[in-house]
């Protein structure tokens, strides 16, 4: 017998308006509805870090293998990760990566890391070359706080202030030489230990000032956690259970996101053809490669809907989407571009960027009976919705809204 699941969203932690716009809006255009037609589907887009969860599983991922030392990489080869291709994203092995400090440029960092590595590759045992030191040795090392203290700066910065290209190496694919299935069951292992970690802080990392390097002390943290909230996993099934066709479309790795929203384990429900996100290169014998594949599109901002353009419309009578759920920027282009859209739903995470418009008309059309956007509040201590448009941020406790103008 098929699963059944309600038609109608519970309230749960979701914001009142914003759970009645959403109740709204499936009554309208779904199955309930005499006029619809099911050769002809509505359907919604949602991003997935951030959105259908709290937390990024890209960057948890990533974390994952930096505490567990989970790398298939020479010294040489994460070398150049690191500083090949540099040029095609505007940077130089000169860039600097904290500009507080003038000696922290991409090539010194670079250089401090192999340093670091190419001694825990020797030295830990996992690595298979000779070493004798346990992950838990290993970690307590002055050498893998250099390492970790530098990585993770080099991760933060790389990956938020740099524009990702299409057919060029880019440093988070530290996960190359695996196969698209041990990449598969890595994120699955690295989804299932941050779900079960029940703590959201924020850690910090700094590298030993004993240990001589190019770039001196370097500063950097990262966040712990990562949660599937039930009121999303709810409303994908409800979506479904109307008649509505789900896609997630996101800037995380397409075999890392499908894990997280297709695995029976984690309750989304999804195929994997509905879930869309970085596609890499593989060599011959289908290992992974530093680069993404030339030709498709990069999943955030005009990329994201450019696959909604150029991919879902014509499989839908070039339809725009029924709803939009987003977090950041990299949802600020769909929002602002597919007019059709009958809903957008902004998790509110209080970012300083484009998305401040957006969450300004949420505002002022809190109320309004048929709004096109809606915030969603969240408690990032907690990792759970509340039932607000109000957020209260990691290591906060006073709830924000919008930001002043």
């Amino acid at each position: 017998m098929p699963e059944k699941h309600n038609k109608i969203l519970s309230s749960k932690n979701w914001a009142p308006h914003t759970h009645q716009a959403l109740n709204a809006v499936i009554a309208a255009y779904g199955n309930q509805n005499s006029s619809f037609d099911p050769t002809d589907p509505p359907y919604v887009v949602f991003d997935f870090d951030n959105t259908s969860a709290i937390m990024d599983i890209e960057d948890t991922l990533m974390l994952y293998m930096l505490l567990h030392l989970d790398y298939r990489l020479t010294p040489d080869q994460f070398h150049a990760i690191l500083t090949d291709g540099l040029e095609n994203v505007g940077a130089t092995e000169d860039t600097l990566l904290d500009k507080t400090n003038p000696l922290a440029t991409i090539g010194n960092i670079a250089d401090d890391i192999k340093v670091a590595y190419a001694w825990l590759y020797d030295h830990y045992e996992g690595f298979m070359q000779g070493g004798t030191l346990s992950l838990e040795e290993a970690k307590k090392t002055s050498y893998y706080e250099e390492f970790a203290a530098k990585i993770r700066l080099f991760y933060t910065v790389i990956n938020g202030d740099f524009k990702r290209k299409a057919g060029y190496p880019w440093m988070t694919y530290l996960f190359t030489q695996r196969t698209s299935e041990d990449l598969r069951q890595l994120a699955y292992q690295s989804i299932s230990y941050w779900l079960q970690y029940g703590k959201f802080e924020r850690v910090t990392l700094t590298s030993p000032a004993e240990l001589p390097s190019k770039a001196g002390v370097i500063v950097s943290h990262y966040d712990t956690g990562l949660a599937f909230p039930n009121e999303l996993k709810e409303l994908y099934h409800v979506l479904k259970a109307n008649g509505i066709v789900v896609y997630v479309i996101s800037a995380s790795p397409a075999d890392v996101v499908q894990v997280a929203a297709t695995h029976p384990d984690f309750g989304y429900g999804l195929d994997n053809e509905h879930v869309i996100g970085m596609y890499y290169n593989k060599d011959e014998n289908g290992l992974i490669q530093p680069c993404m594949q030339p030709g498709k599109n990069i999943t955030k901002g005009p990329g994201k809907t450019a696959v909604i353009t150029e991919q879902l419309m014509p499989k839908h009578n070039e339809k725009q989407p029924l709803m939009l759920f987003g977090d950041s920027t990299g949802d600020y282009d769909m929002m602002m571009e597919l007019q059709d859209v009958k809903l957008c739903v902004l998790f509110n995470r209080y970012l300083n960027d484009d998305t401040q418009k957006l969450a300004r008309e949420a505002f002022r059309t809190i109320g309004d009976a048929n709004p096109r956007i809606v915030l969603q509040g969240r408690d990032e201590n907690k990792g759970r919705l509340r039932p607000s448009e109000k957020t209260i941020l990691l290591g906060t406790q006073e709830e924000v809204l919008i930001h002043e103008v």
